[in-house]
């Protein structure tokens, strides 16, 4: 066992390093140029009252030295101080030293791992690198989510050790970046921990203070008018393309019409849009509650890592849109469920680590032709339904874990020893 183990761990390695590591160290792609760009023009002094004019932006971009486009719109005026410590540099340099950082944090986020689930780093390793394209393409484009993935497992770390003013400082800064770790916020006030949520509300307030002082009024106006509320709706440059993978994506090519990004609609009804849309965010969010309920019985004081981990999931099956990088943030969600059984691993355990692997390493390409063919658009999405196939298997999980209220203890000292 330890020797398959070892063997596919070096597949995996020399795959990623292939397909992630050396491309972004010989050449700029997209993405990158958004964040160096932007950081560069902070550190230059320039005026970037224009930051959401996506044409000077892009034009920006390009004097940069950098022959790919580039637009700031959805990012908050924040995401700029990102790539400020790397901006000195000319692109490919600082490309480079990016690469270096993210794969600094993975390895620290596989440490970490190792404590929190309480498995060994070969183990941690695989569930890793197991995230295939969304690990390959976070490296190679030079995004962020490795690092945000890594903030938010910080924070848990930090949760779990009761250092709660750490814990919120890290998923404050997360949340100021990329609001997703915000999500995390109705979990703690169910447990009252008011101490992380008052250190993520105040680093959120000193952020947005600090940003404030630095880009003034007029970005900040621009951002909340004209970019946050489409961002939120899933409003992209081009809402209809699948490679977002959302509901939200999905239900526009199916309803919206549009004459040049939509023409042939399987039902031209922006009703049913809207109608279906809500339904389904109704659907996540009433059984995820339930979810949520269902834990807190099922595992007694190791309750708040599964409700934890089910808030992670619903999460990013909701997203308004999604890249492949996003599902970084599905690593330790899916290692706390794979971790509560030490021995023997569940059928639903089973299917998440099928569910998981096939969003990591899906060949995507094979399913874009069906993107705006009618009914047949539904099969562009491959992983939008891996993903409800997640979040279904991990209630499914939850709700065969139920046990009587009297056994809850019992409960709670067979989890502790199954390695929590």
């Amino acid at each position: 066992m330890k020797i398959t183990q070892y063997v596919l761990l070096a597949v995996l390695g020399i795959f990623i390093v292939w397909k992630g590591v050396i491309p972004a160290l010989t050449k700029i792609d997209t993405d990158f140029p958004t964040y160096y760009t932007s950081a560069r023009l902070l550190m230059d002094g320039e005026d970037i009252a224009k930051m959401y004019d996506d044409k000077w932006f892009n034009e920006q971009v390009q004097r940069y030295g950098i022959n790919h486009l580039g637009r700031f719109t959805p990012f908050p005026p924040i995401a700029a101080f990102i790539m400020l410590p790397i901006a000195y540099l000319p692109p490919l340099q600082a490309l480079q030293a990016w690469t270096v950082i993210n794969l600094a944090a993975l390895s620290v986020m596989i440490l970490l791992l190792s404590k929190i689930l309480q498995r060994d780093i070969a183990w941690c390793s695989l569930l890793a690198l197991g995230s295939g394209l969304a690990l390959i393409n976070n490296i190679r484009f030079g995004q962020f989510y490795l690092i945000l993935s890594l903030l938010i497992i910080v924070s848990y770390y930090w949760w779990q050790k009761n250092r709660y003013i750490a814990s919120g400082t890290m998923l404050g800064i997360g949340a100021a970046l990329k609001y997703f770790p915000a999500l995390y916020l109705p979990l703690f006030i169910i447990q009252r921990e008011w101490k992380i949520i008052v250190m993520v509300c105040t680093t959120i307030l000193v952020l947005t203070f600090l940003s404030l002082l630095v880009f003034g009024i007029e970005v900040h106006q621009q951002f909340l008018t004209s970019v946050l509320g489409g961002h939120l709706s899933g409003e992209m440059h081009d809402p209809f393309l699948s490679i977002y993978q959302s509901w939200n994506s999905l239900l526009r090519r199916l309803f919206v019409y549009d004459s040049a990004l939509n023409a042939h609609p399987l039902l031209q009804s922006p009703t049913m849009f809207y109608v279906s849309k809500y339904c389904i965010l109704v659907s996540i969010a009433i059984p995820t509650i339930i979810g949520l309920m269902k834990a807190q019985r099922a595992f007694g004081n190791k309750a708040p890592v599964v409700q934890f981990a089910l808030l992670n999931v619903a999460g990013l099956l909701a997203l308004p849109s999604s890249a492949t990088y996003h599902f970084l943030l599905l690593i330790l969600p899916i290692g706390i469920l794979l971790s509560l059984h030490e021995k023997d691993l569940t059928i639903e355990q089973k299917i998440l680590i099928v569910c998981y692997a096939a969003i990591g390493f899906m060949p995507y390409r094979f399913f874009r032709p069906f993107d705006g063919q009618g009914i047949l658009t539904v099969l562009a999405y491959p992983r939008l339904w891996l993903m409800t196939a997640i979040f279904i298997t991990t209630l499914v999980f939850i709700w065969r874990n139920c046990v009587p209220r009297q056994s809850v203890v019992e409960l709670g000292s067979v989890s502790a020893s199954a390695g929590f």
